[in-house]
């Protein structure tokens, strides 16, 4: 079945997202990328200035459509899913230690973190204080690292973050795969290596397991609860820390 179209409301949001990647936009270009007629792009356009954003049109072979130059989208509304991402990556970029990469890091940390309510500031917290960060990874985990896509990363980060029991077919250092059903309770960051640190039920342990080493993952409808921490503690490094 075709997806249903958006709410109006969010294709306005969609509408001004498109307007601000882009230098000019046609209405005729907008319309296709909303799914929409020309009409009601330029009937959301209206509700857009009456709402007091600058969208700016030239007519003519070269004109278009554009935000006003400087014009900032506001508070960027992220849902609690591209918020840990986010922290995700300011993460990696503290731990890579450029000062390019570290300059405004703290400052954009505060702001993102400002960004939500109390309820999501506080489920976003308890989500960080379950991602560890350790050492860089060394030369021999490196040797046969490979990067994991989307098929195993996105399961696994739901899984992680919403108390979903998973299936995961995982194959160890000599190719040999199992099929494990775990909870991910932990995420642990060896720069640039992902494990998932989860209770395994197969050994009924605590286990690590490296993202590139999961061939599939499957989640299951069952949930789990979060086991005591120091059930966990001592499993990593000693200088491993909160995200």
């Amino acid at each position: 079945m075709d997806a249903a179209p958006p709410s109006r409301v969010m294709r306005l949001e969609m509408l001004k997202a498109l307007l601000a990647d882009r230098d000019v936009a046609t209405a005729a270009d907008l319309a296709a990328e909303l799914g929409v007629s020309v009409r009601t792009v330029h009937r959301d356009l209206s509700t857009l200035r009456q709402m007091g954003i600058p969208v700016e049109g030239e007519r003519g072979s070269g004109g278009g459509l554009r935000l006003e130059h400087g014009w900032s989208l506001g508070r960027v509304h992220l849902n609690e899913q591209e918020a840990i991402s986010l922290l995700l990556g300011l993460t990696i970029a503290e731990k890579v230690g450029s000062p390019l990469l570290l300059t405004h890091l703290r400052s954009v940390t505060r702001k993102v973190n400002a960004a939500f309510a109390p309820a999501q500031v506080r489920r976003i917290r308890g989500l960080r204080g379950r991602i560890l960060v350790g050492a860089a990874a060394s030369s021999a985990v490196l040797s046969g690292y490979c990067t994991p896509g989307p098929a195993v990363t996105a399961p696994i980060l739901e899984a992680f973050s919403y108390q979903r029991m998973a299936r995961i077919w995982y194959a160890d250092l000599k190719g040999a795969t199992t099929r494990r059903d775990i909870e991910a309770q932990y995420l642990y960051f060896n720069v640039p290596v992902w494990y998932a640190l989860a209770w395994d039920h197969l050994r009924s342990a605590v286990r690590f397991f490296r993202l590139d080493r999961i061939t599939t993952v499957a989640l299951l409808p069952q949930q789990f609860r979060l086991r005591p921490a120091a059930v966990y503690a001592g499993v990593g490094e000693p200088e491993a820390r909160t995200l």
